[in-house]
């Protein structure tokens, strides 16, 4: 799957490739991920835990907009 895969979700987004594919490949290399050999199961590691994140960012955002 490789690359195919990585290029597919880049695509999917629907946002501009350049800015989302730099900030997906960060996300691969912070977790130790090939794109040229990215595995779906390594895909739903990496998405998973970048979701956690974004959700945690957005808890401390409103936590602090209501105090």
């Amino acid at each position: 799957m490789g690359n195919k895969l990585a290029k597919a979700v880049v695509a999917a987004t629907g946002l501009p490739q350049d800015p989302v594919e730099r900030e997906f490949n960060s996300l691969l290399e912070k977790h130790g991920k090939n794109p040229e050999s990215l595995t779906l199961e390594e895909l739903r590691e990496v998405m998973a835990d970048y979701l956690q994140t974004v959700f945690l960012e957005m808890q401390v955002e409103n936590s602090a907009e209501s105090a």
